[in-house]
């Protein structure tokens, strides 16, 4: 027998199913991608309202007897199997579809013959007892507009106003749990890749996590606007800044105040097409002023004095101490300010997309995140006129 060697490679991409020579390699056809949390913006319900029902061999259901036995037969609806197209929409040159599945009992000649089948692949055989797990999601598909092959490096690429409109939608990091493509030669492959924040598509999801749905803002609109705000180079950089803070928490509280006041001047400036020779003060106000009165007021900001503080704080930790030394008394009164304008930043970029005020006021009222953004901004009263 021939010796046992070990080999250990280090690769950024690793494609299963195919050979591809490299990622540039202009062989995918399409790509479909499960992203953590996309499922909440469908609206999409496959669980029905569970309803009593009367099942042959149960006596008395619903009422205990002497013994203590209570029995409560019942149906749990599901619409189960695939839904494709809930949602659609391209830019210019790729177009995304949103698709919904719910598990259903698997279909073939036995299972027809005999139903009982159904039940029993479905079931999982535990020591503790059987268990039978349903589950409902969705994923994305990616694909050029023209129908032409793409690499996978072009693909993985094109996920990124999926990922912005996932951490727009949730004020939340979204990670990718699994990316799938179909080659033009019709073979399925399996894509691993390093892809921003890691997928948890295991932990618990927040009831009041989701700030809009495509109900609020459809796939279509949420693109076109997207690349409204993204044309050009500079504006695309602006962008990821001010997107890429959402679930981000630097260990520098100077760190922060650096990005977040950087990334709310770019977006002021480059998305929004603001003066050029506006200073940082007057862009702050200016976002500020673009909110509705009504979410002005649930801010609450004194903005003249906000707007004063925040540009003191950007200028003191990029330029390593500002020209008037000012007390803040503790450097925690630094994250307060660059958590209010992040807060300012993100709603403007909200009310772009459409969203209405009343969703952006209930989530400011009841998103786990979002309303301690609106406890920060009442803390700024602490600092002390300039």
């Amino acid at each position: 027998m021939g010796q046992m060697t070990e080999e250990f490679w280090r690769a950024s991409w690793v494609c299963l199913g195919a050979h591809l020579s490299t990622a540039n390699e202009r062989v995918l056809r399409s790509l479909t991608v499960a992203l953590d949390s996309l499922y909440y913006l469908t609206d999409d319900g496959r669980f029905c309202t569970p309803t009593w029902a009367r099942i042959e061999g149960v006596e008395h259901p619903g009422e205990e007897q002497e013994d203590g036995t209570l029995l409560t037969p019942y149906i749990l609806p599901i619409i189960g199997g695939r839904r494709t197209g809930y949602a659609s929409g391209s830019t210019t040159d790729t177009a995304y579809t949103i698709d919904t599945h719910a598990t259903r009992p698997w279909i073939s000649p036995a299972t027809e013959a005999m139903p009982g089948l159904k039940l029993e692949f479905m079931m999982n055989r535990r020591r503790g007892g059987l268990e039978i797990n349903l589950r409902v999601g969705a994923h994305a598909r990616v694909e050029f507009t023209d129908a032409s092959a793409g690499s996978a490096r072009e693909m993985v690429q094109r996920l990124n106003p999926l990922l912005e409109l996932m951490s727009l939608a949730t004020f939340d990091s979204s990670g990718v749990e699994w990316i799938k493509a179909h080659t033009i030669d019709g073979a399925e492959v399996s894509l691993l890749c390093h892809i921003k924040h890691p997928s948890m598509p295991d932990r618990s999801a927040e009831s009041s996590g989701v700030v809009f749905t495509f109900k609020d803002v459809s796939l279509s609109h949420f693109l076109e606007t997207w690349q409204k705000l993204t044309s050009g180079e500079q504006a695309q950089y602006a962008w990821n800044m001010a997107v890429g803070l959402i679930g981000h928490s630097p260990l520098m509280v100077e760190e922060h105040v650096s990005q977040v006041l950087g990334a709310a001047e770019g977006f002021h400036r480059w998305c929004l097409r603001g003066k050029k020779e506006e200073s940082l003060k007057n862009r702050l106000v200016l976002l500020h002023d673009r909110l509705t009165d009504e979410l002005k007021r649930q801010l609450n900001l004194d903005v003249g004095h906000w707007a004063v503080w925040a540009t003191w704080a950007r200028n003191h930790v990029s330029h390593g101490g500002a020209e008037k030394h000012r007390d803040v008394g503790d450097f925690y009164q630094l994250k307060v300010i660059a958590d209010s304008v992040r807060l300012v930043t993100y709603l403007n970029a909200l009310q772009e997309f459409g969203v209405s005020e009343d969703k952006l006021v209930e989530a400011l009222r009841q998103h786990p995140r979002l309303c301690i953004l609106v406890e920060r901004c009442a803390e700024l009263a602490k600092l002390p006129t300039p």
